[in-house]
């Protein structure tokens, strides 16, 4: 199917789009990634790129799908974007996936991990009113006019991704919109309070313990007569909006939804809502707001102490486990609710099937082993996923698809235990940190880790994070990072993840979109329905292409390689990479952040005499020029505050 030349006709690019197309294409053959800013091609027409997919997609063939490889060992050898779609807003246009498509040439990676794309509540990109939609309003309504499905607008998008060589991404939720589609017609899916006709109290369960397997499926009954009625009333079958539905058949489904949530609230019926992070057990039922009868929760953590302000009140947690008692970690059995883990384990393939996903991200899967209440994982001490439900999900993921890949949003790195959950990787923890000796001492002891693990299944690696989209989270940095960190910085972070990264000591590089030109603004919108402040920084987007280039020559010979001797203290870190018994040397040197901000000036990288006399040249990142150097016994160079120095050496009687 050729989709994009399907939108290109419905578009009908001018002259000056099939230009620019054209211009575009001769770039990609050249090799990505492209150095044209992201917000320059986000401001570009949607013709325009929609020529340049239609071409490529007549002349290249996709690889196979890497979710039908024998394994998800690529996962390792890949390096990621996090891509928001609808922060793919500009110039008053709101984000589709269309318009995301735009992105896909400047960006490095090869992995694309979307943030989810569902129809939400309160503008929310967490709180989804379901898992098996697209938001419609991140289709194009004149595509849809023209013949061009929503369905295959998505579609559309990851089938650019497979045009230049990229892979996509599904973030699985284990939770949804307090009142979200899924609750409602699979009420037996969730934990729910019925409030008494005073709104005083609960009206059928034991207050002091009403998440019993009983009190759920007996609210989850009331709940199920009032979405019946309001689908009779509005005369149709399903909430879910399906490929081909009318404009009156979705108007009906979406008036008959909210008229449930509204039978449901005005007979007391509520889901209960996700605990705070560090809460234990499942939040309790507290009292009623005195104006509109809206239920109020308590949260605690396992001291007893309140922790109401962390919590993330608007979204309910599938009930994967009854029984657990209100803020307090299990002391009795708790009963699996099947239904419900199934029901999360399978999101993922409906994804993977019908639109050719490859990999899952599982939300909320961090803290997997501190959050069970026994050693086996099979006990939670809250309302999150356990091991045995997330390897679960990892397995269904899998079937028939061996090579799916699972990520844990983890910024630890606990390889080993979560490799044998099924992960594939986790998120890593350095875009909460600045770029000094002890972040660079911890990559060498995480190195060292990663080499010395058994190859094969199981092996899991850890990604090296030169951002995550809640980094602005007051909770975290408080402000874009880019903001906190400036240029200079941030290209700092990106050399250290691409050159830190070793042979068996592999770590994937995770970016996010607007990282290339230096765009802020990923976090808030998530909370809202907004596009990137588009920075446009073409200087820094020229380095970072410069900087990709640069890596991507000296990758066969990083992949076979290893460290072989290091320094990190102070202002400086070097490390010598040499791959087996090759005469080739490379010699990595940052001038690291300190709180004196002062440059290390003349540096010297002793280098063992069995080299002999070497000589080579220094790339001044992201400078790819170079200027030729020798060494004997030891490197000599000049390093200014922030600068990053990569020596490639080679015998002198080389040259």
């Amino acid at each position: 199917m050729l989709i994009w030349s399907d939108i290109e006709r419905a578009l009908a690019p001018s002259r000056d789009d099939k230009a620019l197309a054209a211009e575009l294409a001769a770039a990609v053959d050249r090799g990505l990634p492209l150095a044209t800013t992201q917000s320059a091609l986000i401001a570009a027409g949607d013709a325009a790129i929609a020529s340049l997919y239609a071409t490529l997609e007549t002349r290249n063939s996709s690889p196979e799908p890497r979710r039908l490889r024998g394994d998800s060992s690529w996962m390792l050898e890949s390096d990621f974007c996090w891509v928001n779609v609808r922060a793919c807003a500009s110039g008053g246009s709101p984000g589709t996936f269309v318009r995301a498509a735009k992105l896909l040439p400047a960006i490095a990676s090869d992995a694309i991990l979307l943030a989810p794309f569902h129809p939400t509540q309160f503008d929310l990109c967490y709180a989804p009113e379901t898992m098996t939609m697209a938001d419609p309003a991140l289709f194009d309504r004149a595509l849809i006019d023209a013949g061009v499905s929503a369905e295959n607008q998505l579609r559309a998008f990851v089938s650019a991704c497979r045009l230049l060589g990229k892979c996509v991404g599904y973030e699985l939720l284990p939770y949804a919109a307090q009142f979200s589609r899924i609750a409602m017609e699979r009420p037996q899916l969730f934990r729910w309070v019925a409030l008494d006709d005073e709104r005083r109290g609960l009206a059928h369960a034991d207050p002091s313990f009403p998440y019993r397997s009983e009190d759920r499926l007996r609210d989850a009954e009331q709940v199920a007569d009032m979405v019946t009625a309001a689908k009779e009333d509005y005369g149709i079958s399903s909430f879910r909006v399906l490929e081909g539905d009318p404009p009156e058949v979705v108007d009906a489904k979406v008036k008959a939804y909210y008229s449930a949530i509204r039978l449901c609230a005005d007979r007391g019926l509520w889901p209960v809502p996700a605990h705070a992070r560090a809460g234990v057990g499942v939040p309790s039922f507290l009292r009623c707001d005195s104006s509109d009868d809206f239920p109020i929760f308590s949260y605690r953590d396992v001291d007893g102490a309140d922790i109401g302000e962390d919590a993330y009140s608007v979204v309910a947690p599938f009930a994967f486990y009854d029984d657990l008692p209100p803020n307090a970690i299990p002391t009795e059995p708790v009963r699996r609710n099947d239904e419900a883990i199934q029901y999360y384990a399978e999101v993922f393939s409906y994804w993977r099937d019908s639109f050719g996903f490859d990999f899952v991200r599982y939300n909320a899967a961090d803290r997997v082993f501190a959050e069970s209440a026994d050693d086996e994982g099979s006990v939670p001490s809250c309302d999150r996923p356990t091991r045995e439900v997330v390897a679960q999900a990892i397995r269904a993921s899998r079937d028939g698809a061996p090579g799916v890949g699972a990520v844990s949003p983890s910024k630890g790195v606990e390889t080993e235990a979560f490799g044998a959950v099924g992960f594939d990787l986790l998120m890593g923890g350095e875009a909460l940190r600045r770029i000094d000796a002890p972040l660079v001492r911890d990559s060498f002891s995480l190195y060292d880790s990663l080499t010395a693990a058994k190859p094969g299944a199981g092996r899991a690696s850890v990604c090296f994070a030169v951002d995550l989209p809640e980094s602005s989270a007051p909770r975290l940095w408080g402000s874009p990072l880019r903001r906190v960190m400036g240029p200079e910085r941030m290209r700092l972070r990106h050399v250290a993840a691409r050159f830190l990264s070793v042979g068996a000591g592999r770590r994937p590089m995770f970016e996010t979109m607007g990282f290339q030109d230096g765009s802020t603004g990923l976090y808030e919108a998530g909370l809202s329905v907004r596009g990137l402040d588009w920075a446009d920084d073409a200087a820094f987007a020229a380095g970072y292409a410069a900087i990709e280039r640069f890596y991507a020559g000296m990758r066969p010979f990083l992949a076979s390689a290893s460290i072989v001797d290091r320094f990190a203290d102070g202002g400086l870190a070097w490390w010598q990479i040499r791959a087996g018994g090759s005469s080739r040397l490379v010699v990595v040197a940052l001038s690291l952040e300190t709180a004196e901000g002062a440059a290390p000036g003349r540096i010297s990288v002793p280098i063992s005499e069995a080299f002999g006399e070497l000589s080579g040249t220094a790339y001044r990142l992201p400078d790819t020029a170079g200027e030729p150097v020798d060494a004997a016994g030891s490197l000599e160079l000049e390093l200014g505050f922030l600068d990053s120095v990569v020596v490639d050496l080679v015998p002198a009687y080389y040259r």
